[in-house]
């Protein structure tokens, strides 16, 4: 039998960093699902939720930002499963709190990361989840 491509879902409104994100997560074996807010998040929850290995979230966004996705899996048994790692330009403690109280496993300021090191992080938290 072969194995299947771990599926991250990686959310962002900046298109360049979404594509970079999708880009260095192939390069590392996983297949990417791409969307550009929180709605269209849902929407991907609601099609794949329960083949999605891990989601990288970005807070500020049109449409629903990434608390209210957040808000939103916690209130779904099957998507309050699914990992969620933070990648914001936020980067106070109120809005890291916010985030773990809401569920999140990790978080991180994406401009102090480039896609290689955003991808590194998202291999070695799913080796340790799965250790």
């Amino acid at each position: 039998m072969e194995n299947k491509k771990k599926i991250i879902l990686v959310v962002d409104d900046d298109a360049d960093l979404l594509e970079l994100a999708a880009i260095g997560l192939s390069a590392k074996g996983f297949e990417v699902l791409q969307a550009k807010d929180g709605k269209e998040a849902m929407e991907w929850l609601d099609r794949k939720g329960d083949e999605i290995s891990l989601i990288l979230l970005d807070i500020v966004m049109p449409e629903m930002d990434g608390f209210e996705v957040l808000e939103a899996m916690q209130k779904n048994e099957k998507y309050r499963k699914i990992p969620v790692i933070v990648n914001s330009n936020l980067d106070s403690d109120t809005d890291r709190q916010q985030s773990f109280a809401l569920g999140a496993k990790d978080f991180f300021e994406k401009v102090k990361l480039d896609p290689g090191e955003v991808a590194d992080k998202v291999v070695k938290f799913l080796e340790e989840k799965n250790s």
